[in-house]
């Protein structure tokens, strides 16, 4: 009797890996999260990608010959029909690279890649926050900000294939610059780095806050600033308003031009500083959306598969589910 067949599926991020096998019912039969640093060349990633997946397989005892193909999921921007990313911030320089081929170079198997938001919300909507909604939208908020469109279980990519890129919409035209080139993007004014820089500048202008006590010399990070806010610590609180006033302009605007069902919040800044936000942006949210918005069925609600959607969501390509 035949083995079971597993896909082979990994998740790239900006410092972390995640690789794993998951079942055609999405269960997580073995996974290996690992430090993977930027810039590299694509060749040099893709063997990276098909090591440490042979390695997990020895151990895990996974026959190769179980393996039906491989999801791959990264930020960046791709035509997922010819396997091409156009461009990846967690490479630097990539320009045009048919990395699809790379992968199934190395690894003698299908692939299929997607992007990380993309991703995540495919996985969202297989096996947590999305479960049997029609329109679906899963946004990250970590680093950068990122969403995934879903309708009927398909993801919308727009005309090229780069919809859904909410972090580069402009909230703010005179605000800071954004790595994209333009100025006041969503990324620029609530993503992680964001709420550090706001914490920086604040403490540069001598303002008195426990910020300055918890970094230690150290780089301030966001979750230095939720710490502090835990805290009442007024610096803090006044960053997080503000970031949940950039969110939920951002938010209201997807929910009055797409209308989803549900919107999921994943990502470090999302589930990191849950406690602190979601609260406060659902009713932000509420305030500025129109009467017309049924917002007692909009839900707004954080991610249930955490760091694993995107692992999920590159699984469920393979299967094609």
């Amino acid at each position: 009797m035949p083995l079971p067949q597993v896909a082979a599926c990994c998740d790239i991020g900006g410092t972390k890996a995640l690789v794993g096998f998951v079942d055609r019912q999405g269960n997580i039969l073995a996974q290996e999260r690992y430090l993977s640093p930027s810039g590299r060349e694509p060749v040099e990633l893709a063997s990276e990608v098909a090591t440490h997946l042979h390695e997990l397989a020895a151990r895990s005892r996974i026959g190769w010959q179980q393996v039906a193909g491989l999801g791959y999921s990264t930020a960046g921007m791709m035509d997922v029909e010819s396997g091409i990313i156009f461009a990846s911030p967690n490479q630097g320089t990539w320009r045009d690279v048919p990395f699809k081929n790379l992968l199934q170079e190395e690894l003698g198997l299908p692939a299929w890649i997607e992007m990380d938001a993309n991703a995540a919300a495919l996985g969202e909507a297989w096996k947590g926050a999305g479960i049997g909604t029609k329109y679906f939208v899963y946004i990250i908020i970590g680093t950068g900000i990122g969403s995934g469109i879903l309708v009927s279980g398909k993801v919308w990519r727009g005309w090229r294939g780069t919809a859904g890129e909410i972090g580069h919409t402009t909230i703010e035209p005179d605000g800071p610059l954004c790595s994209c080139g333009n100025f006041g993007c969503l990324e620029a004014l609530a993503a992680g780095p964001a709420i550090a820089l706001r914490a920086q500048g604040a403490i540069q202008q001598g303002r008195k806050t426990i910020i300055t006590e918890l970094s230690s010399g150290h780089e301030i990070t966001a979750e230095m600033v939720f710490k502090a806010a835990r805290l009442k610590d007024l610096v803090a609180l006044e960053i997080l308003s503000k970031t949940v006033e950039y969110l939920g302009i951002g938010l209201a605007n997807v929910i009055t031009l797409l209308s989803p069902q549900v919107i999921a919040l994943g990502g470090g800044v999302a589930v990191g500083g849950a406690d602190l936000l979601l609260e406060p942006l659902r009713q932000s949210v509420a305030r500025r959306c129109g009467s017309w918005v049924d917002l007692q069925s909009t839900r707004i609600v954080l991610s249930e598969l955490g760091e694993y959607a995107g692992l999920l969501g590159a699984a469920r390509l393979v299967w094609g589910v």
